[in-house]
């Protein structure tokens, strides 16, 4: 019997590739998006316009937030797997307007909870950032180190959803894992990520931004090695 897998953001950069992989080792997959405006909603409806010529994708707009979508969706589809990847990103866009983050990170996470207490998978995989590390200052960071301070609205809400999936994984014993995603780059990439914001200056000959006067180190993480993962 062929296995599926519910995806939430299949139109965003991750969920696209993972979407993809998916189908082409003969799952089927049910996406769910909201195709926001964070960034270039065409970009968005270009990648699942990739994914149409696979007949085992059903491609749904809707908000996780709303418990009905989600709700029915386990109990039509039975999902054998559930990869939760849909947020709103963006560190520093989430001090300047934090409520997308609430409605989408916290009480979008807590439905899709929800929903597979009541019809549970064989496995949950739920996205979490690596900016929950927030103000640790011991490096290279672990999975076992504390990650007790985040710095920004953003790494509270995944960190939030890390320790809800916690309370629901030992209550109802659902088999959760949580990913700690360092920037992710590659194909159909974010236009917000800096390999985007660095080549979109390069070629139009203007100076790349620069923060923190650049002192400063990141870990990136390609995207076929990210999907390989979570596979």
């Amino acid at each position: 019997m062929t296995a599926t897998a519910l995806i939430t953001g299949h139109a965003g950069f991750i969920g696209f590739h993972v979407a993809q992989r998916l189908l082409a080792g003969s799952w089927k997959v049910v996406g769910v998006d909201n195709f926001n405006d964070y960034y270039d909603v065409d970009l968005k409806r270009s990648r699942v316009a990739e994914l149409s010529p696979f007949s085992e994708l059903t491609s749904l707009v809707g908000d996780i937030h709303q418990p009905s979508l989600l709700q029915n969706l386990f109990r039509q589809h039975r999902p054998d797997v559930v990869i939760h990847l849909a947020a709103q990103a963006g560190v520093r866009a989430s001090i300047e307007n934090p409520r997308p983050y609430f409605e989408s990170n916290l009480a979008g996470s807590f439905v899709l909870l929800d929903a597979a207490r009541q019809v549970p998978p064989r496995h949950l995989m739920m996205a979490s950032t690596s900016s929950a590390y927030g103000a640790n200052t011991t490096f290279p960071y672990a999975e076992t180190q504390r990650a007790d301070w985040p710095v920004s609205f953003y790494a509270a809400t995944k960190k939030a959803t890390e320790v809800m999936a916690h309370s629901h994984a030992h209550i109802y014993g659902l088999p959760i894992t949580l990913f700690r995603f360092f920037t992710v780059y590659g194909p159909w990439g974010r236009p917000d990520m800096a390999p985007m914001k660095f080549t979109k200056a390069i070629l139009e000959g203007r100076p790349i931004d620069v923060y923190n006067h650049g002192r400063m180190k990141w870990d990136f993480t390609f995207i076929d090695d990210l999907v390989d993962g979570i596979v």
